[in-house]
């Protein structure tokens, strides 16, 4: 029993909710009152977190080493012994191919992405995840993956800014998360994380946290007054929607300088200020989206 309780910490399940992204295209598609389009997201989803849980596993025995130096990151699995690297290469290995079956059920090129996915993740783990920049460019690509399959799965237009406002918050989750780092291990960051971290000092990754943070505001709020989406949604007051994110943004930043941030299911589980901005935004998003009527792109 152990050994396959472990097995479940290797895939992270705690972590699906960043895949939470596949839904996207289905809540401002207004799709969301199709059993059919909900049907097909579910099991999008469900790709996505078999897809992302090879990717964890594979990833910990690469980093076993570094993780074993790591106050937190040494009672994984892997870095701690707890599970051997063959049972955790079988893991991913079976992961990958049963999100690769489940993708291969929903139509048209939503397959593609999952091994698109795979694929860039696999390049990362390799060796990109030490070139600092291109480390987060890639995490963020990642996302933007998740919410243009989201969109291909239910078969609806891909708008650009479902693309752009992915993106900037992926870039500034990602900065901030390397500031978290930085901030909580000081130069013992080098030794549980082999990564370019002279492009990271401190200086630096305020500055790719204010223009990630800038961007990511500043992409939803056009977003929220496009005439695109004043025409879809039926009325103007999508714009409402913008408090609560540039709260949770200027929430997250804080906690990241602070060193408190390593990512987004940290801040859900460990704070409760940032929970409720996400809840916020959610209801006020469903009232406004549902509850008037609009059009079908998402």
């Amino acid at each position: 029993m152990r050994g396959l309780y472990n097995l479940l910490r290797l895939a992270r399940p705690s972590h699906w909710i960043k895949n939470l992204f596949v839904f996207a295209a289905l809540v401002f598609s207004r799709k969301a009152a199709d059993p059919g389009a909900v049907a097909v997201a579910v099991v999008a989803f469900l790709a996505f977190c078999l897809a992302s849980s090879a990717v964890y596993a594979f990833n910990d025995v690469l980093d076993r080493q570094v993780d074993a130096r790591h106050p937190r990151k040494r009672h994984r699995p892997v870095a701690s012994g707890e599970t051997g690297v063959g049972a955790a290469l079988a893991l991913a290995g079976v992961l990958a191919v049963a999100a690769v079956a489940v993708a291969a059920t929903v139509r048209g090129m939503f397959p593609c992405t999952i091994v698109a996915y795979l694929v860039l993740m696999l390049v990362y783990a390799l060796g990109l995840k030490r070139v600092a920049v291109l480390d987060v460019l890639i995490l963020a690509m990642g996302f933007v993956i998740r919410a243009y399959a989201g969109a291909l799965a239910i078969d609806v237009w891909v708008s650009p800014w479902l693309v752009l406002c992915t993106l900037t918050l992926a870039l500034f989750l990602g900065f901030a998360k390397r500031e978290s780092e930085r901030a909580a291990l000081g130069e013992g960051a080098s030794e549980t994380r082999p990564l370019e971290w002279a492009m990271y000092d401190e200086k630096t990754l305020q500055h790719m946290m204010t223009v990630s943070a800038t961007l990511a505001i500043a992409t939803y709020m056009l977003y929220t007054v496009s005439p695109e989406t004043i025409g879809r949604v039926g009325h103007p007051w999508m714009f409402v929607t913008v408090l609560p994110v540039v709260y949770g943004v200027f929430r997250f930043y804080r906690q990241a300088s602070l060193g408190q941030a390593t990512g987004p299911v940290e801040m859900v589980r460990r704070d409760p200020a940032f929970v409720v901005a996400l809840v916020v935004w959610m209801v006020l998003v469903a009232v406004l989206v549902f509850g008037f009527k609009g059009g079908v792109t998402p």
